[in-house]
């Protein structure tokens, strides 16, 4: 992590900086891993106090844990939690995709088009790691054209799941089908229906969840406290 600058929004730049670095840490971990929280505000450049009060934001999210004497832990993303984030992200990106059809920009479809512009449905299954960046562009782009602030704020909320995700979307070899759905959702918002907006990018999302729920069970190898199940 590099360093950050005194300012006046010192603690929520704290706060997405450890987020971001942790999140990115608990996608690939399969057990609780410590934090030396000790060593983050020399890492940082900042005092103990925005790194104690992001580290308990945190925890109230789920991404870590604090054990007595053992200090904090950073907990693995189970397939339960996911398959719970996954309900919630259908309503969520349903009515982003709504939204934007209702009321986006007039180029929407075409910066969401461009997003997958170097992508076709063999590159999408040959580039994984480049598909999924994409993949996260273009569900962030939808949520910030959706111009709901809340919703947007709700989206960011589950930051570490989201990343966490991509290690377990990558197990169903979903690129291909991923590819057309994408752009089925950007055809809704493009002919300005809401409804089939809607309809399409929930469908999206839910049948992401049915795929994982039925073929993944094998990655659900943690209880909520972090121990083997």
């Amino acid at each position: 992590m590099s360093p950050i600058a005194a300012r006046p929004y010192l603690r929520d730049e704290v706060y997405s900086a450890l987020k971001a670095s942790l999140g990115l840490r608990a996608a690939g971990i399969t057990a609780p891993v410590r934090v030396r929280e000790e060593e983050l505000p020399a890492e940082l450049g900042v005092s103990r106090t925005p790194v104690r009060e992001a580290m308990r934001r945190l925890e109230q999210e789920g991404l870590i844990a604090f054990r007595p004497r053992r200090g904090a832990r950073l907990m693995p993303t189970s397939l339960a939690e996911y398959l719970e984030w996954l309900a919630i992200r259908e309503m969520l990106e349903g009515l982003a995709a709504r939204d934007v059809a209702a009321h986006g920009s007039a180029d929407v479809g075409a910066r969401l088009r461009a997003i997958f512009a170097s992508f076709d449905e063999a590159g999408a299954l040959a580039r994984p790691a480049d598909y999924a960046a994409a993949n996260t562009a273009f569900h962030a782009l939808l949520m910030r054209e959706s111009r709901n602030t809340l919703l947007e704020k709700t989206w960011d909320s589950f930051g570490h799941l989201k990343m966490a995700g991509l290690r377990f979307i990558e197990r169903l070899d979903r690129g291909a089908q991923s590819f057309h759905e994408h752009f089925d959702i950007i055809d809704a918002i493009e002919a300005r229906d809401p409804d089939r907006a809607e309809a399409v990018a929930r469908r999206h999302v839910r049948v992401l969840r049915e795929q994982a729920a039925s073929s993944l069970t094998e990655f659900d190898i943690t209880d909520k406290d972090g121990n083997p199940s």
